[in-house]
């Protein structure tokens, strides 16, 4: 095992209990399989998940160490790790792993993608969720679901890549497979992912739509790198005329594609009546109520509704070459360790943008 020996202990944020602060103490620190690798946390972000952790929607055990978006370097390699791994390598770590790789969501995934693919597996591990997350000095990872990252991209803005970026952009693929550049595709909700997957969508080509009925979300996705990353029109979803002014911008046709980045049902419901005949609707948000959507449209238009679930370790891969040759950048604001007791308050803020980073270490 290549290693670069870690101390005994280790800070952590812990979940104690639901609807109450992170509360800050040690641990000690993980051991790993033979299989996994351990990486210092140097950079981790906070997720709208997480504050549906924190509220109880998954009824995650506690204690547990929260955030399921880091961003570090390798300090432990297991003596029988697949990949071309090394200390000292710049990594992110996407939320599920360990396949068992004998349930049928394994074979499934075997089947369909070459791969077990810890996403799908019945028995996998979720960090953040229901296992130690990255709130912390040291986190366990599955090569399997590690990506690593470009050396242009500091940790800080590579961590909301591991959950918000791989989310709407495995979402953006599936939204526009077979279209061609210059198909129009619309982001609905700009918050954390939406404010990326405007970028993304850019970057790849396609006329872009970002459409949000807060004032904060609508400036946040013209708050981007360089204009070639700007959306191309900016509707205010509470506007009497905004599904006209989609339609006139289609030239009456509507949208090719929507990626829906907020569980609004009423966001959702009005969403698919803004797609052309065949168009394609790829759902994010989880609300704690079912969906709502006409069934009309959807069969006589054809419409496909489709949902996505963050993207896979080779998915991930092409968002990674996409950040470095278009230089994405989320919206951040990075707090420290000894910040992450405030940072649900911090999340909830009206008129908050962009990610919330946490800080652990100083590369």
């Amino acid at each position: 095992m290549s290693n670069t020996e870690p101390l005994q202990e280790m800070r952590a944020a812990l979940l104690r209990e639901y609807n109450k602060p992170y509360e800050l103490g040690r641990k000690e620190t993980p051991k790993i399989a033979d299989h996994e690798l351990l990486v210092k946390v140097y950079a981790a972000g906070f997720c709208h998940s997480d504050l549906q952790v924190a509220q109880g929607q998954f009824h995650s055990k506690t204690p547990m160490i929260p955030s399921h978006e880091p961003a570090g370097k390798i300090v432990q390699v297991g003596s029988n790790c697949r990949g071309d791994w090394k200390v000292g390598d710049r990594v992110g770590v996407l939320n599920f792993k360990n396949a068992c790789t004998s349930c049928t969501g394994c074979s499934l995934s075997k089947r369909e993608y070459g791969t077990y693919d810890p996403r799908f597996c019945e028995r996998r591990e979720t960090a953040g969720f229901q296992h130690d997350g990255a709130f912390a000095e040291y986190m366990v990872a599955d090569p399997e679901t590690t990506v690593k990252l470009p050396e242009s991209l500091s940790f800080e803005q590579a961590a909301p890549l591991m959950c918000a970026g791989a989310t709407v952009w495995g979402a953006l693929e599936k939204a526009t497979s077979g279209l061609s550049a210059g198909s129009t595709v619309a982001i609905i909700g700009i918050g954390g992912l939406g404010h990326l997957g405007v970028q993304f969508a850019k970057a790849l080509g396609y006329r872009t739509i970002a459409v949000d009925s807060r004032p904060e979300g609508r400036q946040l996705s013209t708050e981007v790198p360089g204009l070639d990353l700007a959306p191309d029109l900016v509707v205010d979803s509470t506007a009497p005329d905004a599904k006209e002014g989609i339609y006139g911008f289609t030239q009456g046709e509507g949208i090719a594609a929507a990626v829906v980045c907020t569980d609004s049902l009423a966001a959702n419901e009005w969403a698919l009546t803004l797609l052309r005949i065949g168009g394609t609707l790829v759902v994010l948000g989880l609300p704690p109520d079912k969906w709502r959507f006409d069934s009309d449209i959807i069969v006589f238009k054809e419409l496909i509704l489709r949902g996505s679930y963050v993207a896979s370790r080779e998915s991930t891969e092409r968002m990674m070459a996409i950040v470095k040759k278009s230089n994405i950048q989320s919206h951040l604001t990075v707090v420290s360790f000894d910040g992450i007791p405030g940072i649900m308050d911090r999340y909830v803020e009206k008129g908050f943008r962009g990610r919330l980073v946490v800080q652990l270490a100083e590369e």
